[in-house]
């Protein structure tokens, strides 16, 4: 896989570091960080800057207990996760329900279970219906590449579109696209074609 092109912000990155992303969103990121080395770097060194700043703080007590009940906590067997498991490859993904000849949808609960968290699979040469976004959607592309006016986004590259964005994404003609994405709130719909698979899927 080529290095990508399109990356999150630097305010987006520092937020998957200090633990502010919600987790539908931070998963999306984490997705785009197995295929960009540039992303990487920079993740480590806000890691090592936080914990530079974290040695700098004055000491606090802990409350009675406290310390047992982490040393308790890491007894606790975590959830089993296949070594070098890819990011999508984890998330407990539903089953995928078909929408149209190679288009087809899965959806996942994270986190607050109000965000959406879901892979679109598309067909080689499909156009998406037009439509707009309701607060912020992450994209992570896992697979093929996709065309919009915002430009061409290709495996690994991540994309992030807000209110104000209205596009139709088309696929390459060279293959089949695979997304991970993320949102707040499903997409606006301006056609009776969007709006029924709205109706079908929820996103």
């Amino acid at each position: 896989m080529t290095t990508p092109n399109h990356h999150p912000a630097p305010a987006v990155l520092s937020d998957y570091v200090s633990g502010a992303l919600r987790p539908a969103f931070a998963t999306v990121v984490a997705a785009h960080l197995e295929s960009c080395p540039h992303c990487r770097a920079a993740v480590q060194t806000l890691e090592a800057l936080g914990g530079a700043m974290i040695e700098d703080l004055a000491p606090v007590s802990l409350s009675e207990g406290r310390i047992e009940q982490a040393m308790a906590a890491l007894d606790q067997a975590g959830p089993e996760v296949e070594a070098h498991a890819v990011t999508a490859d984890r998330i407990p993904f539903g089953p995928e329900r078909w929408l149209a000849p190679g288009m087809s949808i899965r959806k996942a609960k994270v986190g607050n279970g109000e965000d959406l968290l879901y892979l679109l699979r598309l067909p080689a040469g499909q156009k998406t219906v037009p439509h707009g976004h309701v607060g912020t959607e992450f994209t992570t592309v896992l697979k093929g590449a996709y065309v919009d006016g915002e430009g061409r986004f290709a495996a690994g590259d991540f994309c992030e579109m807000s209110n104000d964005i209205e596009h139709q994404p088309h696929v390459d003609r060279g293959g089949e696209c695979l997304c991970l994405i993320a949102s707040e709130k499903p997409m606006r719909q301006f056609t009776r074609l969007g709006r029924f698979v709205h109706m079908i899927t929820g996103v």
